[in-house]
């Protein structure tokens, strides 16, 4: 119980800003006026724009904040990090440099998960390198070029099935989503209209809508940003 307060005070409390203190506070009124309100600081905007779209620009890694430590949780099929076959789970990010520094590559340990997230996110293209901790104690420098990372498991997926010989479609929608950018290359509606028109012309004579663990959570309970899944807590 100790270690866990610990974590949480470490990882979470002492990391707040000013401006994290002012979104709790803001939050705490506006909720008393209406539960379905709620203040979005510019990071979590950001946050919740990049989760609606279902893509993004970095390396395609989930990281975790333990004790000043970043480490590699969790990586997206068809990622940067994934594709490299360096990065692996579990280990842990000691220092960041971009392709166009001279400089010597900054430190990441006992920073702010958010300000590591800024030097290792970046456009398409670029290239980072990473120094890793690997599980054995081996350190060693690997470069990413940063892409687009599309998170497939949240887009609409559809499959139809028989049962006492009737055709029944189902459609899975692990999360609602948008494009703000361009709604119409990218909306969740959208794809539902096109599965369920492709299960009719399949013969579906019914339809399940799967919409379980959609939109559960608080919104800054797991955020993706620049390719990094953060899990808090």
């Amino acid at each position: 119980t100790l270690k866990s307060l610990e974590i949480y005070f470490n990882d979470n409390i002492d990391d707040l800003k000013r401006e994290d203190y002012f979104a709790v506070y803001v939050n705490a009124i506006v909720e008393e006026f209406d539960p379905h309100t709620y203040y979005l600081a510019p990071r979590s905007k950001e946050v919740f724009d990049q989760r609606m779209s279902g893509k993004l620009e970095g390396i395609g890694a989930g990281l975790q904040k333990r004790m000043d430590y970043i480490k590699v949780t969790y990586l997206v099929s068809g990622g940067p990090a994934w594709r490299g076959k360096e990065l692996e789970m579990g280990d842990v990010i000691l220092k960041v440099k971009q392709e166009d520094e001279e400089d010597e590559a900054v430190s990441i340990v006992g920073m702010r998960i958010d300000d590591a997230i800024k030097l290792i996110k970046g456009p398409k293209g670029t290239k980072v390198t990473l120094t890793i901790k690997k599980v054995d104690g081996t350190i060693k420098d690997i470069t990413i070029t940063r892409d687009i990372v599309e998170l497939g498991e949240t887009y609409a997926k559809s499959s139809l099935v028989e049962k006492n010989n009737k055709k029944f479609g189902v459609i899975n929608l692990p999360s609602f989503y948008l494009d703000f950018n361009d709604c119409k290359k990218l909306n969740a509606a959208s794809d539902v209209k096109k599965e369920i028109e492709r299960l009719k012309a399949e013969g579906m004579e019914g339809l399940v809508l799967d919409l379980r663990n959609n939109g559960g959570g608080s919104l800054p309970a797991v955020v993706d940003m620049a390719g990094l899944f953060i899990e808090e807590g």
